[in-house]
């Protein structure tokens, strides 16, 4: 049976079994991997899910590990550049509690609190790792002082800035000019905070003041008693030691001011500085009047 099989059997030639080999080779596989194609994302999208979690488990664990060992507890608060506001009244304005984690301190809510203080300008708050809070001022820096009348009365200090920022107390420099004739617009309200003014009158205030500042010899800022705003006038200035009045008016406040000091220093170098009454530099463009009692 054997013999007789092999001799009716009939080889196929190698291109057909290529044919049956590739035909049953496709067929199974195409269908049969998507399936577990789906399977394999969800296992992976589970996987990470469960990682996700773990995580943010083991970070809040972390955190929470971190917040009960006091490695970041404030432990030194140091405040520096105040010259006026002294650290008590810094560190009770910052309202550091002992204990308080150096990472939930909030820097902007101290600095607006240390703000209030009447002497302080600008507050800059920064985290020292691990334990320690640094915490700078920048203080208003007077320019001048200034009367106001009314229910507000009395000597505040100006700031460069033409910014009114604290009465001026016993015991503390008073070496600045008086500024008069300002009339604030709210005189019920609290005048800390209040500007000179816009106007040509403020500025030229201002202007003269900052020249003055400069420091020039002949007419410094220490030698200025009084500047009187007068808005018909202008800028009228008493000197400390000669306190007649110079009319210095509106406008070209620079180029008034270094004709003021050449005009002193020739009177002073002539010694002809006693008898003058006033002085009159808005009297005419290029002119300046100079008023003398008689001998």
């Amino acid at each position: 049976m054997l013999r007789q099989f092999r001799s009716n059997y009939i080889r196929p030639s190698a291109q057909l079994r290529i044919r049956v080999n590739m035909g049953r080779y496709q067929q199974p596989t195409s269908v049969a991997r998507k399936p577990e194609w789906n399977i394999q994302l969800i296992r992976k999208s589970f996987f990470l899910l469960v990682l996700v979690m773990l995580f943010g488990v083991a970070g809040r664990w972390g955190f929470q590990v971190l917040e009960r060992s006091g490695i970041f507890s404030v432990r030194l608060v140091t405040v520096q550049g105040n010259r006026m506001s002294n650290e008590a009244q810094i560190r009770t304005l910052a309202d550091i509690k002992q204990g308080d984690q150096l990472f939930r301190v909030p820097p902007e809510e101290i600095a607006e609190r240390v703000r209030q203080h009447p002497w302080v300008d600008q507050v800059e708050v920064e985290r020292v790792w691990p334990d320690t809070l640094t915490i700078r001022v920048h203080e208003h820096r007077p320019l001048a002082m200034i009367n106001i009348e009314g229910k507000q009365q009395g000597l505040y200090y100006l700031d460069h800035h033409g910014i009114i920022f604290v009465p001026v107390e016993s015991l503390q420099d008073i070496d600045y000019p008086v500024i008069t004739g300002f009339a604030p617009q709210d005189e019920s309200g609290d005048v800390s905070g209040l500007d000179l003014g816009e106007g040509a009158l403020a500025e030229d205030v201002l202007e003269f003041l900052h020249i003055a500042a400069r420091g020039n010899p002949i007419l410094p800022l220490q030698s200025i008693s009084e500047i009187h705003m007068n808005r018909e006038k202008g800028i009228i200035v008493y000197l400390v030691e000669h306190p007649f009045p110079i009319y210095v008016g509106y406008g070209n406040v620079e180029k008034r001011y270094y004709q003021l000091v050449k005009l002193l220093e020739r009177f002073y170098r002539k010694k002809r500085i006693e008898g003058i009454e006033e002085i009159r530099m808005d009297y005419h463009e290029g002119r300046i009047l100079v008023a003398r009692s008689e001998p």
